[in-house]
């Protein structure tokens, strides 16, 4: 028989061993789940914290592992494949990006910043036909996405289709005026049409802005 206490109070610890004891991850949950019965819901709701509080320290391997633990209770969650996506993105792991990815959108249509990581490992991976695709989902439900504008930009530019590239980094640029790499991706655009004088303006752009920043580019 169960003790009837209190999950908050669990839930509290876990957060703090996430935040001090991270190598705990792997034991502490389903330690307590054992002794407690804690039930399936609350116990995703605890390894769905856990991983949060655990992604934000960089403990990447051990955020994994609790997304995991939600994907065992519940291999739809829509949230956890997005978290795992998110980091196996950061990782470099493409396999396992596009695999947890493709889920997501399958599962829910509506998320932008899922197809602009989709977009992202595929563009990484030099597809660049499943990249625009996914880019250009994430602007249509987002038409303020200018990292995805951004990086149709760098597509065209790949295609030799410097004007569209020019008109995609000017849209970045509206939507996001301190994207410096936008600037810079400009003026390569413009040298690259024999647009000197534009190009010229561009570079100079970005060079004033990365002085003001002090910080390199955006």
């Amino acid at each position: 028989m169960g003790i009837n206490i209190d999950t908050s109070e669990i839930q509290f610890f876990l957060k703090a061993a996430a935040i001090n004891v991270t190598r705990l991850v792997n034991k502490s949950i389903d330690s307590y789940n054992n002794l407690l019965q804690i039930d399936p819901q609350s116990a995703k709701e605890i390894n769905n914290e856990l991983g949060d509080a655990l992604e934000k320290k960089g403990s990447y391997d051990s955020a994994i592992k609790a997304y995991s633990k939600v994907l065992k209770v519940d291999p739809n969650n829509v949230e956890a494949l997005f978290k795992l996506g998110r980091i196996y993105t950061r990782l470099g792991q493409t396999g396992e990006a596009l695999e947890a990815l493709r889920k997501v959108t399958v599962l829910d249509a509506n998320i932008p910043e899922a197809f602009y990581l989709l977009g992202s490992v595929h563009f990484a991976l030099e597809d660049n036909n499943e990249a625009q695709a996914a880019f250009n989902k994430a602007v249509k439900l987002n038409p303020g996405y200018a990292d995805a504008y951004y990086k149709l930009g760098l597509i065209a530019d790949a295609r030799n289709d410097h004007d569209s590239a020019i008109t995609a980094y000017q849209k970045t640029i509206a939507l996001k005026p301190d994207f410096i790499k936008a600037y810079q991706s400009l003026g390569f655009a413009y040298e690259a049409i024999g647009k000197r004088d534009e190009a010229v303006k561009y570079f100079k752009k970005s060079l004033e802005m990365e002085e003001k920043n002090g910080s390199g580019a955006t």
